[in-house]
């Protein structure tokens, strides 16, 4: 994928939308090129040193997983990586261009024997995100937010750490058809990666983590992108330097208040052009119809 300010290709996006509105997520291989991946490995790895609490209060030492909320605030470095033009422009396409910044969760998977098995690996069962934010309507959940996960190292074999998925999930109600022998849904699927990749999923589509069983830790970050009227749950920021020195773009996908809700204004709910400097930003290369919210472009 490109990078660059240039006109965008309406016709490539076109298509990864109807790919994932029809399976829930993409595959982008190459995003990030082998320098970044090395330059945001020595970012991990220095949060791997420093960091002595873990998730949920956890005691942790260096080596041991890691799992990392709040990443933007903890590790600027990856700030350049929430207006990533390339990953902005189809996430407009995805969402409208109402948009923000949900959260930024950063993991180390360490590989282990296969004889330890996975209780010490802290593995998520199968799940979909955000379910206690919203409830379903006829047993299906709305779309809430887009997960983009940026892959640091290679998980392309099986086992390493990668993410189990069903294709197609996200457009159900309930839970998939189950495998009671294996206690896994059929039609799972494993998503094997080079690193460089990036991967965006659905947040309501079924997924889990493999344990990782190779000599190498899995390092990775996600950042998940949400309607602007969605509180950001695992971060917030006050008038302060990183506001003064944010692009106008940067600044909505931090959730800045540019109309001021206190003065009684809508301006998440029902943004003007102040609220959404993304629109204009998105016009400059081509696409000046994406619309402010998914509903008005989903298919019947």
């Amino acid at each position: 994928m490109q990078t660059t300010e240039s006109r965008v290709d309406i016709g490539q996006l076109t298509q990864w939308r109807e790919e994932f509105w029809e399976n829930g997520f993409l595959i982008l291989p190459g995003v990030l090129s082998p320098a970044d991946c090395e330059k945001y490995v020595g970012v991990l790895d220095r949060l791997d040193r420093t960091i002595t609490v873990g998730a949920r209060g956890k005691a942790r030492q260096p080596g041991d997983r890691l799992e990392l909320r709040s990443c933007i605030k903890k590790a600027p470095e990856f700030m350049e990586l929430v207006d990533r033009p390339d990953i902005l422009t189809l996430l407009a396409f995805l969402h409208g261009y109402n948009i923000q910044l949900g959260n930024s969760h950063a993991f180390i998977r360490p590989g282990y024997e296969r004889a330890a098995g996975e209780s010490p690996q802290g593995l998520f069962g199968w799940h979909r995100d955000l379910m206690r934010t919203s409830a379903p309507v006829n047993g299906r959940y709305p779309h809430l937010a887009t997960r983009v996960g940026y892959f640091f190292t290679p998980a392309d074999e099986p086992m390493m750490g990668s993410l189990y998925i069903v294709p197609g999930s996200h457009r159900t109600a309930g839970r998939p058809a189950w495998n009671r022998k294996t206690d896994t849904p059929y039609g799972m699927y494993e998503l094997l990666v080079e690193a460089g990749t990036a991967v965006l999923f659905d947040n309501r589509l079924w997924h889990s983590t493999s344990p990782n069983y190779s000599p190498q830790a899995r390092k990775n970050l996600y950042l998940e992108y949400s309607q602007r009227w969605l509180r950001p749950f695992d971060y917030h920021f006050q008038e302060d330097e990183t506001y003064a020195t944010a692009s106008p773009v940067l600044k909505q996908l931090l959730g800045y208040d540019f109309s001021g809700i206190e003065d009684g204004n809508v301006g998440y709910q029902e943004p003007h052009d102040i609220d959404t400097p993304l629109r204009a930003w998105l016009a400059e290369r081509g696409l000046t119809d994406v619309p402010n919210m998914t509903d008005e472009v989903l298919p019947n």
